[in-house]
């Protein structure tokens, strides 16, 4: 028989649109906080060391990742730190730099996802693939061991989310991508799930598909090899990698992506997102144009499609990379200065990153989307009065600097002007709406709008955000 939790797992996540497609496309499987709010996970991986060692954070750097959109980090948590692997010691100061990142992390309003690499362990190609696969010299039972070992420190952590099992996993020595998959990939996956979910029964367990090896890789075609199969465990999200300047391969793949997790009944979350950025591109107006382009149409059709979505990686570019495909420097890094933790931004990229969205909704998101021409908002919903706290983060020091006006359906206009202490109401059409105004706060350090309770009785409304045209002489709240 199937538990109760597994059955309450199931019935959250029934297919019920985060965002409406175009007519007859797919929708994403909504994901609820332990409220039963709607939240659409969104922020940056944060990297705990690169080429030149140990990178430490700070709480300020936090603060900003919250000022930049986030309510998630994805903690990238290197194997072989964990001793991991056959052969490799356990770094015994690992566990206090995870724990300094999950508590600065929950501070400052963050959940938390541990995402599993194997980047600091070299050699790691297809051979060490393979011996995973087959658990050949125990390979597979210590990754368990070193997961198992982050299951238990953080299990009674309810700012820990989950945990993305394994990183851009790779076929190993077998070349024909279905039968690894089937044969090796979602076996391993399945124990690694099973195993977390025994002591996390609460928390979720991400998943992606195959990456490609780099012989098997093509120009213009997706590089990760589809997932025809469902996962078949509950509390599971399907969290692939979308990294394409090719507008339409990008659109497609989104597409496919969200079949995919619909054969898992399971929520599509992006793990990581957005091309990587060449060096050269910062003295270049013309590809910092393009860039934007790219970062803003992505953007674009994540919202459409009610797609959370996190971004590679909250540091500065001290360790350029190169490659054979890409022989120039380039970064995932979205900061520019050679800091370890970075503070010039990259705002080509950046500004469509930070962009106006919706956190958390008390109620069921049915359409949402950003106008970067118009610096407009428009978030349709279904507002539950049974639940507490709708968030809206809206970067008023980026995109207005002039102020905003809140319209709320049903006829209530709020504004909000830089150094204001409060909303200036605008109008409301009675005096439900007048109360609401009274539920409708500003947290100028966090820049979310936060709604605290639904009152208004209504099926559906929208909730736009745009820049202020009012004169300065708005009258204030009564």
């Amino acid at each position: 028989m199937r538990s109760t939790q597994s059955i309450l797992a199931a019935l959250l996540l029934l297919p019920l649109a985060a965002a409406a497609l175009a007519e007859g496309g797919p929708t994403n499987v909504v994901i609820r906080d332990e409220q039963g709010r709607e939240i659409v996970p969104g922020g940056y991986v944060a990297i705990t060391e690169d080429g030149k060692g140990t990178i430490q954070y700070s709480p300020d750097d936090y603060r900003r990742m919250v000022r930049m959109g986030a309510n998630f980090q994805v903690i990238r948590t290197a194997l072989g730190r964990l001793g991991g692997w056959p052969g490799k010691e356990a770094d015994s100061t690992y566990f206090g730099q995870l724990d300094a990142m999950v508590r600065m992390g929950r501070e400052a309003g963050l959940k938390t996802v541990f995402k599993l690499v194997v980047y600091d362990l070299r050699p790691f190609g297809n051979e060490q693939w393979d011996a995973l696969w087959r658990n050949s010299g125990g390979s597979q039972d210590a990754l368990l061991a070193a997961w198992n070992k982050v299951w238990v420190r953080y299990k009674d952590e309810p700012s820990v989310f989950g945990y993305d099992l394994l990183n851009e996993p790779q076929r190993g020595l077998d070349a024909d991508y279905e039968r690894c998959c089937r044969e090796h990939l979602l076996p391993t996956l399945r124990r690694l799930a099973d195993a977390m979910h025994a002591v996390s029964p609460g928390k979720w367990a991400l998943y992606q598909p195959l990456f490609l090896s780099p012989e098997d890789r093509v120009k213009g075609v997706n590089p990760f090899a589809p997932m025809k199969e469902p996962f078949g465990r509950d509390r599971v999200i399907y969290a692939p990698h979308l990294y394409h300047m090719d507008l339409p391969l990008m659109t497609n793949t989104l597409d496919a992506y969200a079949r995919e997790a619909a054969l898992s009944r399971a929520p599509l979350l992006i793990g990581e997102w957005g091309p990587a950025t060449p060096l050269a591109a910062d003295a270049s107006p013309e590809r910092q144009a393009r860039y934007t382009r790219v970062y803003q149409a992505t953007a674009n059709a994540l919202d459409q499609r009610g797609i959370g979505a996190i971004k590679a990686w909250f540091c500065g570019t001290r360790t350029p990379l190169t490659s054979k495909a890409q022989p120039d420097p380039f970064t995932w890094a979205i900061f520019s200065d050679t800091d370890a933790v970075g503070h010039v931004e990259r705002k080509y990229i950046t500004d469509a990153l930070a962009r106006p969205r919706p956190l958390t909704v008390a109620g069921r998101l049915e359409r949402y989307g950003y106008d970067f021409a118009a610096r407009t908002l428009e978030v349709s919903l279904k507002p539950d009065a049974g639940l507490d706290g709708t968030e809206i983060f809206v970067p008023m020091d980026r995109f207005y600097p002039d102020g905003f006006r809140v319209e709320v359906g049903l006829g209530l206009v709020l504004a909000l002007k830089p150094g204001d202490a409060q909303w200036r109401t605008v109008k409301f059409a009675d005096e439900t709406s007048r109360e609401q105004a009274r539920l409708v706060h500003w947290d100028a350090d966090s820049q979310h709008i936060v709604i605290k309770k639904w009152i208004v009785a209504a099926p559906g409304l929208t909730v736009k955000i745009a820049p202020m045209t009012e004169p300065a002489t708005l009258p204030t709240r009564p």
